[in-house]
């Protein structure tokens, strides 16, 4: 892990694609946010009860109207109030239904966007991205309830000051350029020391998951000073970032917002009182007007501290725009209709004069050319780990070559839908055992419609599980864990390779020969992949010196 902070590539979007991509997250929530902005409507609305009834008092009493006035002003007023608090627990309510919606969509694509990039390019840490799902929701509450009402109920009040006297327009046209100035000169820089703030906080949050992944090797050894030094490292650049992001956002942009209020406001009385001077405008007209600017200057100083949620939301944005943007595999290959079907004709694999270079440019293996007959059992001998894992990712499909073609059934790989490739193909990694949260039953069929019950149970008699899994209080309920805690590592793999089989694939590639299992055991599955009574093709990709003796045939990788 690189710790060097001065190594972050921040890119700032421009103005049109913040908006494009927020138009991109909300445009399906139009309704909502219709109703949204019309209980703005409604608040503003409801809140001119109060300069208006202010106004009305101010009149009554200058000219001495009779008391009942007062009690009929005051009962409007607690009317209109309680109207407006109605309005603002139904806009919550919407508000917080649009937030549920977004976190939806957004698991949602997490969850079909994952399965599909390349593998090249995605990382793990890169699902930590998830994290916006939860934050930018609240990040686009604050600032989507204070501007909608702040908007509305600003134009509102500039239209009420422009009914009083002409003038208030000109007042009114110098507060929103002032505003517009204010937010935008003394802001430069905030989102991109927001995106250098995130980018900080990821790269810190990655940091403590490897101090997780790697906790008995750093427990069993005198480790922390180092875990300190990197860590110390991080946060004072995360620290750094924040001051200075403070300085912007809360230093700049907020001192001048409060000086402005103040000229703002004092300008108001002094243009106010001119006019009432002169007889332009009334006592009450005066009180009233004094209130509504008041209330606005009040709203600018609420929009100078959600500038934070604002430029919070654009970087969330930029997060998720960068995890979604990176390549991904086609789910539809444009002749996938036109292969022959697998089930009656077997796969024959080619590869033709393959080459593949590792990201970082290094050559794993160099015009290689191989073919699979349906129905043949044979074994790539490889030398290294590396080179192992790209051939069987690269004849799995899941990677492309640098240079030559793999085919099945004399079709491209490049050509065809990769759903159709993982229905006629089973892939096992070895050096990836995983499973997933989930029961038994789960974690072998990933409930494919295709499998019936008699599948499943052949798949666990195939791989020696049935007995096991019956020996289980819940069968095949029983809840795996991830990271397979509750299961040994030898049914962890076989649970995989039911996976692999469920589905009778008539090409199995492995990664590697099942190491982990119980040498008899093991051996015993090796010779029920390879028996000629199972039409699959296999290839292992492997060094085992024992899986070579049970194929028909080996190629050495060279």
């Amino acid at each position: 892990m690189n710790d060097n902070a001065s190594q972050l590539t921040i890119s700032t979007p421009s103005a049109w694609t913040i908006l494009a991509r927020f138009n991109l997250l909300i445009g399906l929530e139009r309704r909502i946010l219709a109703i949204v902005v019309s209980y703005a409507v409604a608040i503003g609305l409801f809140a001119l009860i109060v300069p208006l009834t202010v106004q009305e008092l101010v009149n009554t009493f200058a000219f001495a109207i009779q008391p009942i006035m007062i009690v009929t002003l005051v009962a409007t007023m607690l009317g209109a109030l309680l109207l407006m608090g109605t309005f603002r627990v139904l806009q919550g309510r919407a508000v917080e239904v649009l937030v549920q919606r977004i976190y939806t969509r957004l698991a949602i694509a997490f969850t079909e966007a994952l399965p599909r990039f390349r593998e090249n390019v995605f990382l793990p840490e890169h699902t930590n991205t998830f994290i916006e799902a939860e934050l930018l929701p609240r990040a686009l509450v604050a600032m989507l309830i204070d501007f909608v009402n702040v908007s509305v109920s600003g134009m509102i009040g500039m239209t009420i000051l422009v009914m009083y006297h002409p003038y208030f327009l000109g007042y009114n046209i110098l507060l929103i350029t002032g505003c517009a100035f204010l937010l935008t000169f003394f802001g430069r820089g905030g989102l991109q020391i927001t995106q250098r703030v995130s980018q900080l906080h990821y790269r810190t949050f990655h940091w403590l998951q490897d101090i997780g992944i790697n906790r008995l090797h750093f427990k069993s050894t005198d480790s922390l000073p180092l875990l300190l030094k990197k860590t110390d490292t991080l946060v004072q650049a995360y620290v750094l970032a924040r001051k200075t992001r403070s300085d912007i956002l809360s230093g700049a942009q907020y001192q001048s917002t409060v000086v402005f209020q103040a000229f703002a406001h004092s300008g108001m009385i002094g243009l106010g009182g001119w006019l009432l001077s002169v007889g332009d405008i009334t006592l009450g007209q005066f009180v009233a007007a004094e209130v509504i600017v008041g209330t606005l200057l009040l709203n600018l100083d609420t929009v100078a501290r959600r500038m934070y949620a604002a430029i919070y939301v654009a970087t969330s944005l930029q997060e998720l725009s960068t995890l979604f943007d990176m390549p991904k595999e086609e789910v539809s290959g444009p002749i996938a209709s036109w292969l022959p079907d697998p089930c009656e004709h077997g796969v024959r694999l080619t590869c033709k004069d393959v080459s593949f270079a590792a990201p970082d440019g290094q050559l794993l293996f160099n015009h290689f050319s191989l073919e699979v007959l349906p129905g043949e059992k044979i074994s790539v001998l490889s030398g290294t780990s590396r080179s192992k894992t790209s051939l069987a990712l690269l004849l799995a499909g899941l990677y492309h070559p640098t240079e030559g073609v793999i085919r099945y059934n004399d079709i491209d790989l490049r050509d065809v839908s990769l759903t159709y490739v993982n229905r006629c193909r089973g892939l096992m990694l070895d050096s990836h055992p995983t499973l997933f949260d989930g029961t038994l039953e789960e974690n072998v069929t990933l409930q494919r419609p295709s499998i019936q019950f008699e599948d499943l149970s052949w798949a666990l008699r195939f791989t020696e599980l049935e007995e096991e899994i019956d020996a289980f209080p819940r069968g095949l309920e029983t809840l795996v864990h991830g990271n397979g805690s509750n299961l040994t590592r030898s049914q962890v793999l076989r649970i995989l390779l039911a996976r692999m089989i469920v589905t009778r694939p008539q090409l199995l590639i492995f990664n590697g020969s099942l190491h982990n299992i119980e040498p008899a055991l093991r051996l015993t599955l090796l010779r029920r992949l390879c028996s000629k009574e199972e039409p699959w093709s296999v290839v292992f990709v492997s060094n085992d010196p024992e899986v070579s003796q049970l194929v028909e045939r080996r190629v050495v990788l060279d």
